[in-house]
């Protein structure tokens, strides 16, 4: 009996080890592929985004804000960090908080990014 329970204990710490592999202890997840989730919440604070660009960002324009990949961080919630395409070429970087209640409200926002740019904590 205490074999098995032993057997279990290293068990579960090793699938414990397993999932954080990619993300230390409130640090950045590993970057993802976007899922219909993450365009969710991007549409849900659509608005917020919009607000926090300067005037002269293509709001003659109606953005189509389609998200393309995210990091995720566990806090008292969770932040999203997530690059988001406006249209020809164009990447922005946003954070988004989603509280335990379930939320969201728009951190903080980086213009000028390209595809290729990492997604870093901001």
């Amino acid at each position: 009996m205490q074999t098995f329970v032993f057997a279990v204990v290293v068990l579960s710490v090793a699938c414990l080890a397993e999932s954080r592999r990619d993300r230390p202890v409130g640090g950045l997840g590993r970057t993802k592929n976007a899922t219909p989730e993450i365009q969710q919440l991007v549409d849900s604070v659509q608005d917020e985004i919009i607000g926090q660009l300067p005037l002269g960002y293509d709001r003659e324009q109606t953005l189509q804000l389609h998200a393309v990949t995210y990091r995720e961080q566990v806090v008292a919630g969770k932040n999203y960090f997530i690059k988001v395409e406006t249209g020809f070429g164009r990447y922005l970087h946003v954070r988004i908080y989603k509280d335990l209640s379930g939320n969201a409200s728009v951190s903080s926002v980086q213009l000028q990014k390209s595809l290729a740019d990492p997604i870093e904590y901001f």
